[in-house]
């Protein structure tokens, strides 16, 4: 288990790379490191990357559920582009799902697409 947290100031983005296997505990750690580092800089997009994460089932394994990222600390206010390898067996994670109102707007995206997701961060003021 490794990751890497920094903060993009001329972008005002958060990215956390994670590499290796994660569980829970791990996810939580760099959740929250990450948003102590978001809220020194006053910032609420984060991009996390797991394109080199292992990968022991579906993607769900994760921690990056709306419900898991609530409980970390993340807020309705944050913003969230997850970026995962394309396997094919995830596809579903690109189509937009019903969400409670507490949790972050999360968005999906593959591995190939990061300047995507990087934009779409950027639209979001």
């Amino acid at each position: 288990m490794d990751y890497i947290i920094d903060y993009l100031p001329d972008k005002m983005i958060v990215v956390i790379k994670m590499k290796g296997r994660v569980n829970f505990q791990i996810a939580e750690k760099y959740s929250k490191e990450s948003l102590k580092l978001a809220h020194k800089n006053d910032c609420t997009k984060f991009l996390i990357d797991h394109t080199n994460t292992i990968m022991p089932g579906p993607v769900n394994k994760i921690y990056a559920s709306g419900d898991e990222l609530q409980e970390f600390g993340f807020k309705n206010s944050d913003r969230i582009a997850i970026v995962i390898n394309n396997t094919g067996d995830d596809s579903n994670l690109l189509v937009p799902i019903t969400k409670n109102s507490r949790w972050s707007v999360i968005k999906y995206f593959y591995s190939d697409r990061m300047q995507e997701a990087y934009n779409w961060l950027e639209q979001i003021d």
